[in-house]
């Protein structure tokens, strides 16, 4: 009975001793789980003042600068894939292509579809002549995942992607993307519907570039810099009588002489075509024998020098052939026999355009009035290609 009180004693005393001895352990393990745990607090603190120093050093310029803010946040978070990106963007600022690259294709391996991954590869592409490339990694972007804003990242990126073809002279390829991106931006985005209308101007579609730019012009009248944007794609797409709307709306005080001289020939062309919808048949004629007398004019002043006869069995230069042309029609010719036939005045229109396009190209520099002449032409083709 004694031996079996004293086991139960001993018992309880290794129990008491072993409580006793776990109390200094678990207040170890508190106090370095909090170490830890501070350690990786004051690291990740670290990372972020490092990453917003970067950034604010990138955007600053500073490229250099920003590149050693990078890798010293990386030293702390080396898995860390925002700094990666950025440390990428760094090294592009500064021309460390092949450096930003390999950065960037390991973001890539790891995120296939980010928007913003793909298209810092297009433009690391771009800069190594890599034009395919960088067309490949522009269309990814667009239809990759962003984190912010996704619809204004995906057209700024497309608006890119369309600078780039249009460098490249991949004009169709171009215009396909222009008329998505078109036909994505918001009325209310003025300033992206005026690069577009450029775009479209660049590329040689004057009449869609005019249509953004009037969109445009719904939410802001008044711009000069639109008006005159305005003016200019009308103007290139022979639509005079829009060219002299908008360039009279600029206002000469914010027009420069180019913008004055498309106002002046679009105001002729206007005022001077005989072939313009809704004229009364007094105003086609008359508007026909002022043309008809310019285009005399200009056949006279382009052939001042006499023209000598062609030698035997070779044909009449087209001078020539006007010339002599010129000369019958002269005798049927006058505002009576104008009135009396439609088809007389039609013929006589289609003479002064002849006229204008050969002394146009052997006889200098237009006058005004056969700058418009030509214009009306030109407005004329539009209209029935």
């Amino acid at each position: 009975m004694a031996t079996e009180s004293s086991n139960i004693a001993l018992r309880y005393l290794q129990q008491r001793v072993l409580l006793l001895s776990l109390i200094p352990l678990g207040l170890l393990f508190v106090i370095t789980v909090t170490l830890v745990g501070s350690y990786h607090a004051h690291e990740e603190q670290l990372v972020r003042s490092w990453f917003k120093q970067g950034t604010a050093d990138l955007a600053a310029g500073q490229s250099r600068t920003a590149i050693e803010d990078f890798q010293n946040a990386l030293s702390y978070d080396s898995e860390n894939r925002l700094v990666q990106l950025r440390l990428a963007d760094a090294l592009l600022a500064d021309g460390r292509f092949a450096e930003a690259r390999s950065y960037l294709v390991t973001l890539w391996d790891l995120t296939p579809g980010s928007g913003e991954v793909n298209v810092d590869l297009a433009r690391v592409s771009m800069q190594m002549l890599e034009y395919n490339e960088a067309v490949h990694y522009f269309r990814a972007a667009i239809y990759g995942s962003w984190d912010s804003n996704p619809p204004q990242q995906r057209r700024n990126v497309r608006m890119e992607l369309c600078q780039v073809l249009l460098s490249q002279g991949r004009i169709g390829e171009a215009e396909t993307e222009l008329v998505a991106l078109a036909a994505d931006i918001s009325p209310g985005d003025v300033s992206l519907l005026e690069k577009t209308g450029q775009l479209f101007l660049n590329a040689g579609q004057p009449k869609m570039a005019l249509a953004e730019l009037e969109i445009a012009l719904r939410n802001n009248p008044r711009k000069a810099q639109l008006l005159e944007e305005a003016g200019g794609a009308a103007f290139a797409a022979a639509d005079y009588s829009k060219a002299a709307e908008y360039l009279a709306r600029a206002g000469r005080e914010h027009s420069g002489e180019e913008e004055l001289e498309e106002l002046r020939a679009a105001r002729e062309v206007v005022s001077g075509d005989p072939l313009a919808r809704g004229l009364s048949e007094q105003e086609q004629v008359a508007r026909t024998w002022r043309a008809f007398q310019r285009g005399l004019d200009r056949l006279q002043q382009c052939s001042a020098t006499p023209v000598a006869a062609p030698a035997s069995g070779q044909p009449a230069s087209d001078l020539q052939t006007l010339i002599h042309e010129s000369q019958e029609l002269k005798k049927r010719v006058n505002p009576s026999t104008l009135s009396r036939r439609p088809d007389l005045r039609n013929q006589v229109i289609q003479f002064v355009f002849r006229v204008e396009d050969t002394t146009a190209a052997s006889c200098g520099q237009p006058t005004p009035v056969d700058q418009a002449l030509i214009l009306i032409e030109k407005r004329h083709r539009a209209n029935n290609p």
